[in-house]
């Protein structure tokens, strides 16, 4: 009796059957493996935005271009654990920023290593 949009629904029906897989198309399973990852990715972020109490919610990534299902389900997710507190954002050129983000890792990383007199590479 539940909903498509709840994530304990997204399998439900597979429970009920005397045989799971008879009928089962592909494409259907797929999109419900879809809807649970990414449901729970949502949830990951939103309790990571809660902790770092944060209302935008950037997500970036490959697994995000030209996947708008993903996308909408993230907005649907976000929206609904934060009761519209918070919002999720993506940007356009998200599959960088991954690389973007190491970079910036490492330079903080060789400054503290600098700073600690641990003497980082001058590359």
């Amino acid at each position: 009796g539940l909903p498509a949009s709840i994530v304990a629904s997204s399998f439900g029906k597979l429970v009920s059957k005397q045989e799971p897989a008879a009928g089962l198309k592909q494409e259907d399973l797929a999109r419900a493996l879809l809807f649970m990852v990414t449901n729970n990715i949502g949830q990951v972020a939103y309790l990571n935005a809660q902790l770092h109490k944060t209302k935008r919610i950037y997500f970036v990534g490959n697994f995000l271009h030209h996947n708008t299902l993903s996308q909408q389900r993230l907005s649907y997710a976000i929206n609904y654990w934060s009761r519209g507190k918070m919002e999720a954002l993506f940007l356009e050129h998200e599959g960088y920023f991954g690389a973007l983000g190491a970079f910036l890792l490492s330079q903080e990383q060789q400054k503290n290593q600098q700073d600690e007199g641990g003497g980082a590479d001058e590359n």
